[in-house]
């Protein structure tokens, strides 16, 4: 096999790199995220950590024969070796599998230089992350045991498992984009086959069965070449009677796999680069697709045919409202807790009545740039501004209501909230979505964004700006606050004994009784839900009218 040439190699992974972190510093909301999973991920599990792997390395002698630390690390490495090869073969779907400027390279160097380019450019990328915990916590664990050895070997092991799984996952993820691009079947409904598999990881997340499977597995590859990387790392601790045949056989799987995974992924690469890919005709849409015209007798032809062409326009991209399923993250630990548990908290009912009010406004959160490469021919169309704004509320409503009434009044019912509360909380959720729809059409009409941006390696598509995302999110926010502190009353005196406690630290106490804060409440719920969505509409209405292209 001609190997890849190291140096040049190395010279494309680290203009890899560097693109990777140019792409991230130049989207704040990016960076502000990364920053977040750096503290928290990083941070958090490389102080404490090392800390509890100084304390446990201190008192390893002292924990009974009967506990199966070697099975412990055999087990948890196989597993960590599937963690991590999933991981890649994800990122090699989505980015990595393709380099950029691709035609230039693939006539510049030869591809096996590209592979190894792309292979050393992802070593570098989880490398970033993992290098600062592993190495802190191995320390520790060393220092605590009183032998560099430890240090060795668990550094030894490591580096095998990663440097084995991260070419694993490659060749797995370029695989199936060669599928994705020999399939016309697969290229066509790829869009569906990324939401249902995003579905299933949810289902599997919040119903525990990933973590099931995670265990049924640790127990099924205790006998696996990458679980004879746990007597590797354990090899340097004392007191620990590793296999010495399973010590050699980790060393011949990694020297042995190294170069053949290489050769794969060079040509699972070369087939992905050189070879055909299907050309899926352009979809012809019936007229009758995606139409309004059960609306015929409510609503007029101009404002059926915004509803229509917004709907029409979601089908075709799915992925320009990616952005809307990322708040969901942050509910994974009570929807975890209400499918183990079977029981659902009132602060779920209220996290899922807040979210189903964002979501169907944050879908029309940018009328002007969704339009893209038509905005000419609907702006000096017959379509007028009122037509304009009560499509888009049309066409997000429509569909979004439903689903966040229904899904408020269940989780309301199976909650501990009252009657009056949760029967409150889910009218309030659908007049908020409503007004919600109609404040982020103004905000993205003040705002508004037409370029697009890279949500794969090569597929971008328009998003909301950040300052209309900001903006929105706020407002919303500020309205749905100031709704349940004027209904709940223990709403109301959390707010008082929050304000008093900060007010408290910074200066000195301020006392604001619950009553006078509920009338507070209510007079901004009443100003952001009744007051400004009418502003907001007639400022849309005549935004559009008169909007002139530059």
């Amino acid at each position: 096999m001609n190997w890849p040439n190291l140096r040049r190699s190395a010279s494309i992974a680290k203009i890899e790199y560097r693109r990777s972190i140019r792409a991230m510093l130049k989207n704040p909301v990016q960076l502000l995220g990364f920053a977040f999973f750096l503290l928290v991920f990083v941070g958090g599990p490389t102080l404490g950590g090392s800390y509890v792997a100084y304390r446990f390395g201190g008192q390893i002698d002292q924990l009974p024969d009967s506990l199966p630390l070697l099975d412990f690390a055999r087990s948890g490495l196989a597993v960590a070796w599937l963690s991590i090869t999933a991981l890649v073969v994800a990122r090699a779907v989505g980015k990595t599998g393709r380099i950029d400027n691709e035609a230039g390279m693939l006539t510049t160097v030869p591809a096996r230089d590209a592979v190894g380019g792309l292979v050393l450019a992802e070593v570098a990328r989880i490398g970033s992350v993992v290098a600062l915990p592993l190495l802190s916590i191995s320390a520790a664990w060393s220092v605590a045991l009183g032998t560099p050895t430890a240090f060795i070997t668990i550094v030894l092991a490591m580096l095998g498992l990663f440097t084995t799984a991260i070419l694993a996952g490659h060749i797995v993820g370029v695989l199936l984009k060669v599928a994705f691009a020999r399939s016309e079947l697969l290229t066509q409904y790829k869009s569906v086959i990324a939401v249902a598999g995003f579905a299933v990881y949810m289902a599997a997340i919040l119903s525990n069965a990933l973590g099931r499977v995670m265990t049924m597995l640790g127990g099924l590859l205790q006998d696996v070449p990458t679980a004879w990387l746990g007597d590797v790392f354990m090899l340097g601790i004392p007191g620990i009677s590793v296999s010495l045949p399973r010590v050699g056989g980790a060393v011949a799987f990694v020297a042995v796999t190294i170069p053949v995974l290489v050769s794969l992924d060079i040509r699972t690469a070369t087939w992905l680069w050189y070879g055909d890919q299907v050309q899926v005709e352009n979809k012809k849409y019936d007229s009758d697709e995606s139409s309004a015209d059960f609306l015929a007798g409510f609503v007029s032809r101009p404002t059926r045919t915004v509803t229509a062409n917004v709907w029409r326009r979601t089908k075709r991209a799915p992925l320009r409202l990616l952005y809307v399923v990322y708040p969901v993250f942050f509910m994974t630990a009570p929807l975890q807790g209400a499918v183990q548990t079977g029981t659902v908290s009132d602060f779920l009912a209220i996290s899922i009545a807040l979210y189903g009010a964002w979501a169907i406004g944050a879908t029309a959160l940018n009328p002007l740039g969704d339009e893209g490469a038509m905005l000419p021919v609907t702006i000096t169309s017959t379509i007028r501004g009122g037509e304009f704004v009560r499509g888009h509320v049309l066409a997000v409503t429509l569909i979004g209501l439903p689903f966040v009434v229904v899904a408020t009044a269940v989780a309301g019912v199976l909650s501990p909230l009252a009657l009056e509360n949760w029967v409150g909380l889910t009218v309030g959720s659908a007049l908020l979505g409503v007004a919600g729809t109609v404040v982020a059409l103004a905000i993205g009409t003040v705002f508004p964004r037409f370029s697009s941006v890279r949500v794969t390696r090569s597929r971008r598509v328009v998003v909301p700006s950040k300052s209309a995302f900001a903006f929105y999110t706020i407002l919303l926010l500020a309205g749905f606050a100031g709704t349940a502190v004027a209904a709940v009353p223990a709403g109301a005196a959390m707010v008082s004994n929050v304000i008093s406690f900060w007010s408290s630290l910074l200066w000195q106490p301020i006392v604001l009784p619950p009553p006078t804060i509920r009338i507070v409440g209510g007079v901004v719920a009443v100003f952001l839900g009744v007051v400004v969505p009418p502003l907001a509409y007639r400022y849309t209405v005549r935004k559009f009218d008169r909007y002139v292209l530059g």
